[in-house]
């Protein structure tokens, strides 16, 4: 399963383009501060964790939920074994 970070797309559909923008909204709207190296490292690489401290506040300061900015790739179901298509049918 492949996780993708979808920061950068909820802050367009949130007309937020840059890191300096996200983090003046960050502190105006919990009080929440990071460096901005660290605002710009989340919207430009996807992390290797986040801590629920951040995720709680990108969350009410983009008024999103986590599932908005995490996407999941779910394997696709694939048999190894080949089913006889004529068994399957009832034919014999």
């Amino acid at each position: 399963m492949q996780i993708e970070w979808r920061l950068r797309k909820v802050m367009a559909s949130r007309d937020v383009w840059t890191a300096t923008q996200l983090r003046e909204l960050l502190i105006q709207r919990t009080g929440f501060e990071l460096s901005l190296q660290s605002v710009d490292a989340l919207i430009k690489k996807q992390p290797v964790q986040v801590k629920v401290a951040t995720l709680q506040a990108l969350c009410t300061t983009l008024r999103c939920t986590p599932n908005e900015l995490f996407g999941f790739d779910a394997p696709r179901d694939v048999s190894l074994v080949e089913s006889d298509t004529t068994e399957s049918r009832g034919e014999q």
